[in-house]
């Protein structure tokens, strides 16, 4: 990964932290990895839904490969999956809320211009 690309995806990340933290979810857990499964970009928590949302962050300066959020295939889903699963099993207390995936695909081009986001909740179900 070249370093603009790690900017472009820390600088999407912030934005979704923020947009996330706007409609009242508390960040648990940022870039949580597990072993060879890999990482989820953000895990939050709102509070008064009692929802744990394992959230996807795709970030692109251009459209050229498509909306970021297409990046979310089957195979990521599915890694995904795995992840929050290995998440639970770490975490006990968790298990007591409503879980789901959400997706913020985010089209940043940059030089002043504002970027486009979008908070896909509950984009896909595998439990």
């Amino acid at each position: 990964m070249t370093q603009a690309s790690r900017k472009t995806g820390q600088t999407g990340e912030e934005l979704a932290k923020r947009i996330l933290s706007m409609k009242g979810f508390r960040i648990e857990a940022v870039n949580w990895r597990m072993g060879v499964l890999g990482e989820i970009d953000l895990i939050a928590y709102h509070p008064q839904s009692s929802i744990l949302a394992f959230v996807e962050v795709k970030t692109r300066r251009t459209a050229q490969y498509g909306a970021p959020q297409e990046a979310v295939n089957p195979r990521k889903q599915a890694q995904l999956a795995a992840l929050a699963e290995a998440y639970l099993a770490t975490h006990p207390q968790a298990e007591h809320v409503r879980m789901r995936f959400d997706v913020v695909g985010i089209f940043y081009p940059g030089q002043g211009k504002p970027a486009q986001i979008e908070h896909i909740e509950d984009a896909f179900q595998l439990f």
